[in-house]
């Protein structure tokens, strides 16, 4: 009997134990015991920064914390999730403090939605970003990378998770060097069913100023992107390019910079030499582009060859003698308009130590695309830029072909994209952390 009332002591003592952290780890902590946690990082001045930017520090709870450097000055920074006790609505605020000579200056301050507690939205610091993980679903998860770089608050990049009947799907997209992949996994048996990446090229109206924080430059020198003569390249000490993009109402525009330590210059028409090929594949456009879609517990990816590709390829000349020129594909069938705004494609080229420059403008027109749907939103196209790089004209056969894209001209899906930003917009998100300190010292001026 006596050891039947111990048992039950013990059940009901371990029953509290449990509940009773259970409650704690669901409950955050407070704003004093925060502080303390800090201690070890941060002197107590640098400490009373962070308090003093907390409203009402009696009603709020600390959820979720990380200590790191995400300013690349090799000093601690901050970031934490508060929630706001008797709050309604299910949010928190991530709060980011970085070290500016010895001070904890505030940088941002974001309200994240939960679901079901604020615990499922979370914070880490590593490889110099903050990174603030959400909870969207059951088992669907989303994460955002955010950097100090140059006076800017940059949102660098992002990655979800979506669970589905009976496939994953994961997304990351790096919105600072403007490159994404995308993987399918069955979910019975862990198998990779999808797998691309590529670039996005984004392109602003010509003449906008791009702010520093925002890239407008894809630049490609990974092997991943070497689709033909990886066995001969020898890295970007070889060649790379980059290349970015602007359009105005009539005409679309490249500039391609290609960094090449041999240029191979084309003679003669049955010569070889270096060149840059554009694709375009106008049938895969609008808001989204949909290189696969699942229904039920079907795949399909669009890989099945289509009408409506363009392909420009541009060779430099001799940047002496040879103009640069170029020739024009497309397996459709073009129109007596298309013809006439063919003559309107330009090209220019400028070869500098180390490389060449190339530039084109090419007509709306000839591609099918309508510049007024891109005055709002963006518009997305399948595109996909190449360098065809060939050391040696007797020996074509060792060719290197990099792009923008894990790329095959007859597989949709395997394209890259051009994005058309309207001028309400930007790709990507930047926010300057003297913002406030420049609208002070202006109001200070009677401005």
């Amino acid at each position: 009997m006596i050891f039947k009332k111990i048992k039950i002591v013990l059940i009901l003592i371990i029953i509290v134990i449990f509940v009773t952290n259970n409650l704690f780890a669901q409950s955050g902590i407070t704003l004093a015991e925060f502080t303390k946690r800090l201690q070890p990082y941060f002197n107590q001045e640098m400490i009373d920064d962070v308090v003093k930017h907390i409203d009402n520090p009696d009603k709020v709870t600390i959820w979720g914390w990380d200590v790191g450097d995400f300013s690349g000055d090799g000093n601690y920074d901050v970031a934490f999730v508060v929630k706001i006790l008797g709050e309604k609505k299910s949010v928190v605020y991530l709060n980011l403090f970085v070290d500016m000579q010895g001070y904890l200056v505030k940088v941002g301050d974001f309200p994240v939605p939960y679901l079901d507690l604020p615990l499922e939205v979370g914070t880490n610091i590593k490889e110099g970003s903050c990174f603030v993980s959400q909870k969207i679903g059951n088992s669907n998860w989303k994460m955002y990378g955010y950097k100090i770089e140059d006076g800017a608050l940059i949102f660098q990049e992002d990655f979800s998770s979506k669970k589905l009947d009976n496939f994953t799907v994961d997304e990351k997209n790096n919105y600072f060097g403007l490159q994404v992949t995308e993987r399918v996994f069955e979910n019975d048996k862990g198998f990779e069913k999808y797998n691309r990446k590529y670039f996005i090229v984004p392109s602003y109206n010509r003449g906008r100023l791009i702010f520093r924080g925002f890239t407008n430059s894809a630049v490609i020198k990974d092997i991943d992107f070497v689709n033909k003569g990886a066995f001969y390249w020898q890295g970007e000490k070889d060649s790379y390019f980059e290349i970015s993009s602007a359009f105005d109402n009539e005409y679309l525009y490249f500039q391609i910079t290609v960094y090449d330590d041999n240029v191979t210059q084309k003679h003669c028409d049955y010569c070889e030499g270096d060149y840059i090929s554009l694709w375009f594949n106008t049938e895969m456009q609008g808001k989204e582009l949909n290189r696969f879609t699942i229904k039920g517990k079907q795949l399909d990816i669009a890989d099945k060859a289509s009408n409506s590709i363009y392909n420009f390829q541009v060779f430099p000349g001799d940047f002496v003698d040879i103009p640069p020129f170029v020739n024009a594909f497309s397996n459709d069938l073009v129109t007596s308009l298309q013809q006439i705004s063919a003559s309107q494609i330009k090209t220019v080229s400028n070869k500098f130590d180390g490389g060449y420059t190339a530039k084109i403008r090419i007509p709306f027109e000839l591609i099918g695309l309508d510049p007024f749907l891109f005055n709002s939103f963006y518009w997305k196209i399948a595109f996909t830029a190449e360098i065809h790089d060939i050391d040696n004209e007797y020996r074509p056969e060792e060719e290197t072909v990099i792009a923008t894209s894990q790329f095959v001209p007859t597989n949709p899906s395997t394209y890259g994209t051009l994005n058309m930003i309207p001028n309400s917009l930007w790709y990507g998100d930047c926010r300057n952390i003297y913002k406030q300190d420049i609208s002070q010292t202006l109001l200070e001026y009677g401005f």
